[in-house]
């Protein structure tokens, strides 16, 4: 399957998972409409602003991998330990863990998230 970029489905998210500000989402395609029989959930391009992040949150059905594109942030890891990631980082959140990210940097900070199903 090829999802283009310009076909891609559009969302703004305001406080994702109650962090700051706003994420602009580009979905391949989004919770409740993966592929059939696919454990993929959602798999999404992401852009967050300065300022803006995903509050610290717990994954109980699934898992969610990162892959930073661009720009910088702060990772807060399941540990509650936080980490600074950057362009080719990737983060990987299993399930029953948490996590969150803020972009602490001055460019837009923009990763791939893939959220799976774990049974």
């Amino acid at each position: 399957m090829l999802y283009k970029f310009d076909s891609l489905e559009k969302a703004v998210t305001e406080k994702p998972r109650g962090g700051p500000g706003s994420m602009e989402g580009f979905f391949a395609f989004s919770m409740g409409k993966s592929p059939e029989g696919s454990p993929f959930q959602v798999v999404a391009h992401q852009i967050l602003q300065p300022g803006s992040g995903l509050g610290y949150h717990q994954h109980t059905e699934n898992e969610e991998l990162y892959y930073i594109v661009s720009g910088h942030g702060t990772f807060t890891d399941n540990d509650k330990s936080e980490k600074q990631v950057g362009p080719g980082d990737f983060t990987l959140t299993l399930k029953g863990e948490s996590h969150g990210l803020i972009n602490t940097g001055s460019e837009p900070l923009a990763f791939v998230a893939v959220i799976a199903k774990k049974e």
